[in-house]
């Protein structure tokens, strides 16, 4: 089992954790993290993780500007996110990789992951949540179709044969197309109706919006994603528990986290004044997002540390 990641130096607290916990539960995986500007001090850190762990992590450095004549048009992005669709060719010799974003933390065993059959698909992923009406139907998708490419199984010798990076960064290069989500859009069009979809508990979102009913939650994730500017080392989130329990296992290595911004604290409290105020008044999305909120934070969160605590 490979597993490829990418960051630049902002990430790298993303990316330490995003290891350690998938080593802590698969640890015959190798590891390989896409380095776009990642400084020498956080390049040390990700090497000694490696011997910590005992576990194999290759650095692959790329050039900052490689993605300079591609555009981002969400916020909270660097053009490290298209890292992705460097490794075809980045990886000549290995066929099946999992990439995973490195805003996630795993909870749980990878191995159906790796082994689900492939055939002639290009990728394995797990249809998103709540996905955007507008982006889905600009990419030819529907409701359930859509996936979100945080995780992706890539079957290589299917990307290298069919150019499929090649195609994802023509699309988002060309500013005739729509694509809201970037490389996430392109990989959606290029792959539409050739992909395998993984069961939902592979790509669980921290943000309890996604969430419309109870029904909707896993109750045992392998993987958590912690979407969109929820990101646990930057400020307080749903499901962070889960990602300090990592940390805290590789304290001696991990960069100091910042303090949140002013800015995101006035965020904090805005999204928490609209729950108190929607629960005031009985609003049944509010109460749903309440539900999910204290399910994830209490029962998913709190058992999992229960039955991993003193490892």
């Amino acid at each position: 089992m490979l597993i490829i990641t990418g960051s630049d130096d902002n990430y790298v607290p993303g990316v330490m954790v995003l290891i350690a916990s998938a080593a802590f539960h698969n640890p015959a995986a190798r590891f390989a993290v896409l380095d776009m500007g990642i400084s020498d001090a956080n390049r040390s850190r990700i090497d000694r993780l490696g011997e910590k762990l005992n576990v194999s992590i290759t650095r692959v450095e790329v050039s900052n500007d490689a993605f300079d004549h591609l555009p981002v048009q969400r916020a909270h992005l660097t053009r490290s996110t298209y890292l992705r669709l460097l490794i075809p060719g980045l990886f000549p010799d290995e066929d099946r990789v999992i990439y995973m974003d490195c805003d996630m933390v795993v909870t749980g065993d990878l191995s159906l992951a790796d082994t689900i059959e492939l055939g002639s698909a290009p990728i394995a992923a797990v249809a998103c949540p709540s996905p955007n009406s507008q982006e889905v139907a600009a990419t030819g998708h529907v409701r359930g179709t859509y996936i979100n490419a945080g995780f992706l199984v890539m079957n290589l010798p299917v990307w290298r044969d069919e150019g499929i990076a090649d195609q994802c960064i023509t699309l988002i290069a060309d500013p005739r197309q729509s694509l809201l989500s970037e490389d996430q859009s392109a990989i959606n069009i290029v792959c539409r109706g050739r992909i395998v979809y993984l069961p939902s508990e592979f790509n669980v979102y921290s943000d309890p919006n996604a969430y419309k009913r109870k029904e909707d939650l896993p109750m045992e994730p392998a993987v958590i994603h912690y979407v969109v500017n929820n990101k646990p080392w930057n400020m307080p989130t749903t499901l962070d528990a889960l990602w300090r329990f990592h940390a805290k296992r590789i304290e001696d290595l991990m960069p100091d986290l910042r303090e949140p911004s002013l800015r995101r604290r006035i965020s904090l409290v805005n999204r928490n004044r609209k729950m108190i105020f929607g629960l005031l008044l009985r609003q049944k999305k509010y109460i749903m997002r309440n539900w999910v909120r204290n399910t994830m934070n209490g029962t998913i969160a709190g058992n999992y540390i229960a039955r991993h605590r003193g490892r």
